[in-house]
């Protein structure tokens, strides 16, 4: 591990070697497994990327098959995290809710520590699989809904949609919804991932990488980025409005929600992608402004204050378009991040050391004890 003397959150620190996600902060490059995210966004399935991901390389159709079966076989929820969800109380988080659903999940399918390969396999594939049907389920319940089962004949991201909604998804809505998917599935070393390796590290299962990670996505500095972009967009409220938001943002550079990368230096290579299908979503749901409400947010920011649009910036608008509430944007993370979390913790296993980084001590210099009777 690198002795570099660590810039603020530890910017620039090389923690670990991976072969899953190649990261060009100055080239404004992701690939996953030497793909560039664009072109898997453009013309793959999140299936197929979350196959590569896992496996190392693209599958063939008859592995493809295989894999898609395998996970369409997980997906359903045990009755023990059907009932932890039945049992959450009103108004609770939905992350919390999806945390404590694999949780749950977890007791059905335990395993040896550390993992041997084929359990840490079947632990990644239902965690996968059982994401998406954790949050519809938990959000149809609290609608006092009946929790869709997914149906096997559909795709991973046409039954997400299917079981939020309970209808079947306009075939072009789960298209770019697959596509953001697929931009949101790995993306090297951000906090949950980093937290799923360092979990991983210890021995524990690929349960305990993911509650690892997905607590970390929690937290609102790392997870919360779309809603946050969604608050401000609706309350700017529409394009002539942007101008006289910003300027009471106040001078200098504020920091505005869904701009500036903390690795990339220019524009987030997921962003072009991103706007045709924003436009075309919008569009189709009768969210015009919204969209129109979001390019003038980005020309304006650019133009400003040389600030770029991160992929959360055009996610929130086109998950808004989609139907999802914002509460769920981070759970739809986490959706999505779920093949790239497994993927590292899989990695991680095949080194046995710990992940044991270093402090820099900024306290108090050595000092004597004081026994209690002679302190004032």
């Amino acid at each position: 591990m690198s002795e570099a003397r660590p810039g603020p959150g530890l910017d620039g620190v090389i923690a670990l070697q991976s072969s899953i996600s190649d990261l060009g902060a100055e080239t404004g490059r992701l690939a996953y497994r030497g793909y560039a995210v664009t072109d898997l966004a453009a013309g793959s399935t999140f299936e197929e990327t979350a196959y590569l991901l896992l496996r190392g390389d693209l599958p063939s159709r008859a592995e493809l098959a295989e894999f898609t079966k395998h996970l369409r076989g997980s997906q359903r929820l045990s009755s023990i995290a059907l009932k932890a969800l039945r049992l959450a109380p009103a108004g609770v988080d939905p992350m919390l809710a999806l945390r404590t659903a694999l949780a749950a999940a977890a007791m059905d399918q335990p395993a040896s520590l550390p993992p041997t390969a084929e359990a840490a396999w079947g632990q990644g594939m239902r965690l996968i699989g059982q994401a998406p049907t954790a949050v519809a389920a938990f959000h149809r319940m609290r609608q006092a809904l009946r929790p869709e089962s997914p149906r096997k004949g559909m795709s991973f991201a046409a039954n997400c949609l299917r079981m939020l909604s309970g209808a079947e998804p306009d075939p072009e809505a789960a298209a770019d919804f697959d596509a953001a998917l697929i931009l949101r599935a790995d993306n090297e070393l951000n906090p949950s991932t980093f937290a799923a390796r360092v979990t991983a590290a210890t021995g524990a299962d690929v349960f305990a990488g993911v509650a690892a990670a997905t607590a970390a996505l929690s937290g609102p500095r790392h997870g919360w980025h779309t809603r946050n972009v969604i608050q401000m967009l609706e309350e700017i409220g529409s394009p002539d409005r942007v101008t006289a938001w910003l300027e009471r943002r106040g001078g200098g550079k504020p920091k505005i929600p869904g701009f500036g990368h903390q690795v990339y230096r220019g524009e987030d290579p997921r962003t072009a992608l991103l706007r045709p299908l924003v436009e075309r979503q919008c569009r189709r749901a009768g969210l015009e402004s919204l969209h129109r409400t979001a390019r003038a947010l980005e020309e304006a920011v650019v133009a400003r204050l040389d600030q770029h649009a991160i992929v959360d910036f055009y996610l929130a608008p086109l998950y808004r378009a989609l139907g999802i509430p914002a509460d769920l944007f981070p759970a739809i993370f986490a959706v999505s991040r779920m093949p790239g979390w497994v993927a590292h913790i899989l990695e991680q296993y095949q080194d046995e050391r710990l992940i044991r980084p270093r402090a820099e001590y900024v306290g108090p210099a050595p000092r004597s004890y004081i026994a209690m009777r002679r302190r004032r």
